[in-house]
């Protein structure tokens, strides 16, 4: 809203722009995290399962819209769900890991080649995009957008964890601690594959990667202090 109102971005750009404000690194990071911490996993599993088969589909359905990849309406969202594979392949993730489903290996070998392959390729591509350039660059003219994504992403995402956990659902102190904790995870990586795969904000989700991964360490050890 306050991008939309004070710095007048076009709505793909907004998306991409929530997108780098609220999608955490809940796999590569959370995981261990949760592991090293509490020596459970299980903590970042809701995160995951909710970026994974709630809030990534929904982005992307939206940004399709937006580029005008498909149509407004039913039917052009359905083309969009049916036609995008990072849809499909979250869909269907979540549709084998609920119903327990028996893939034959042969069927799976290739998919875990793939899949093995993909954080390196998103890192690849994401250190590649560093090069000549520079966070937080004035010519950039996003200089404004990232600082709003990183105050979202640091400080107010981290805050309404700990009201959720805290006040509303009236956690342990060890839910506390992990909500918050997965609160302050730096902006998923994935993010900037997506904009790049829209030519949409990637300015903004580079940079925003780049430092929420640089000040979201120390800032969990902030937390840690205050929570564990």
């Amino acid at each position: 809203l306050i991008a939309r109102l004070a710095l007048k971005r076009k709505s793909a750009e907004l998306t991409v722009g929530a997108l780098s404000a609220s999608q955490v690194n809940a796999a590569n990071l959370g995981i261990p995290i949760a592991i090293f911490v509490l020596g459970d996993a299980t903590y970042s599993v809701p995160v995951l399962l909710f970026q994974l088969a709630i809030l990534q589909p929904l982005s992307l359905i939206f940004l399709d819209v937006q580029t005008q990849r498909v149509s407004a309406g039913i039917l052009g969202v359905l083309k969009g769900i049916a036609t995008n594979p990072l849809i499909l392949a979250s869909l269907a993730g979540v549709i084998v890991a609920t119903t327990g489903v028996s893939i034959p290996q042969t069927v799976m070998n290739p998919i875990e080649i793939l899949g093995g392959a993909a954080v390196p390729a998103m890192l690849m591509a994401f250190g590649i995009s560093l090069v000549g350039s520079k966070p937080l660059q004035k010519d950039s003219g996003r200089r404004t957008d990232v600082l709003l994504a990183l105050t979202f992403k640091l400080i107010v995402h981290p805050l309404i964890a700990w009201l959720l956990a805290a006040v509303v659902f009236q956690l342990d102190s060890a839910g506390i601690f992990m909500a918050v904790i997965l609160g302050v995870l730096p902006t998923a990586q994935n993010v900037f594959v997506t904009a790049t795969h829209y030519n949409q904000g990637m300015v903004t989700a580079k940079d925003t990667v780049l430092l929420s991964t640089l000040l979201g360490v120390p800032l969990m050890f902030i937390c840690a202090m205050i929570f564990a």
